[in-house]
């Protein structure tokens, strides 16, 4: 954002002859976002209002559909929702209409190909199951190094009860790992964490909400404590720790130790989950730094000689 005057963001137009099917999203500065669904001879218009923001960002566009059903003993209507947010800044419609979009019309999508326009300024597109959307959080990549009593492992091969060595309780049982697919474009790319910055020998790959451990002097002289927690977002300079937009979908892992520790990788110390832990209601590990805060120690961590932070 912001799209110039009016044009579409998705298109497809598919069909075998009997039964054409169109899916397209306009965007108008003044008019709002519009979603066409035509299947045979079936035409559905879901529409955003407008004007539409026109700050510099990023925004998510969410549709939403339920296909209709039996819910709590009662019949489903075929509803639809839609919202736009920019930093804060919301658009939201519904609806009572709605036609169930086909897996193999979102599948072509996706994939692209003939019969498929799909505008520069769309950094990502994707469907998934359920009311809930991908929201910030910590994860870390498959293949990030975590210390335990063996050795390193990669942290896609821990299971529930296996050690992790952490900063403050030592060998910790781990009480659950969740695995998570999610966007890896926009304000939800990837961060990868050079070595030997961070990590002695590998770059390691997190979510832009991982906080990570920064000690020394540097942290002492501007925030008063030895340790602080700094989101990976917040460290991404280019050369330190860069966005990686690689891949349109990350995997990663919530490492789970029933409280907000700090877990070793490869030299580096990483917070488990977030600034509030699994458990939603934890106290932090460390204090997290706030971005106009994080801007300074960063620039600080950029002067030094020292080989890894």
């Amino acid at each position: 954002m912001p799209l110039a005057g009016a044009g579409v963001l998705l298109d497809l137009r598919a069909g075998n002859g009997v039964e054409e099917v169109a899916l397209s999203l306009f965007h108008d500065l003044g008019a709002g976002m519009v979603l066409l669904h035509r299947q045979g001879g079936r035409v559905l218009r879901h529409v955003l209002p407008g004007p539409l923001p026109q700050r510099l960002g990023v925004a998510r566009l969410s549709f939403g559909w339920d296909t209709g059903g039996q819910g709590g003993g009662r019949s489903v209507g075929r509803g639809w929702w839609m919202e736009m947010d920019l930093a804060g800044q919301r658009l939201q419609a519904q609806g009572e209409a709605a036609m169930p979009i086909r897996l193999v019309d979102l599948t072509a999508l996706c994939a692209g190909g003939a019969g498929v326009l799909r505008h520069p300024a769309v950094l990502w597109f994707g469907a998934m199951q359920g009311a809930a959307r991908p929201v910030p959080m910590g994860w870390l990549g498959v293949a990030t190094p975590i210390s335990t009593p063996r050795g390193p492992v990669a942290a896609g091969a821990l299971r529930p009860g296996d050690r992790v060595i952490t900063r403050e309780t030592g060998a910790v049982a781990l009480v659950g790992i969740t695995r998570v697919q999610v966007p890896s474009r926009g304000s939800m790319a990837a961060i990868r964490l050079r070595a030997p910055y961070f990590g002695h020998d590998d770059d390691m790959l997190v979510s832009p909400d991982q906080p990570i451990c920064i000690s020394g002097e540097e942290a002492e002289y501007l925030f008063g404590v030895e340790e602080v927690l700094v989101l990976a977002r917040h460290l991404a300079d280019g050369q330190m720790a860069v966005a990686d937009n690689r891949r349109a979908v990350a995997v990663g892992v919530v490492l789970d130790l029933g409280m907000a520790e700090l877990v070793a990788a490869d030299g580096c110390w990483l917070a488990t989950a977030g600034p509030d832990g699994v458990t939603g209601g934890a106290t932090p590990a460390r204090r997290v730094l706030e971005s106009y805060e994080a801007l300074p120690l960063r620039n600080a961590l950029q002067r030094m000689q020292r080989r890894a932070v």
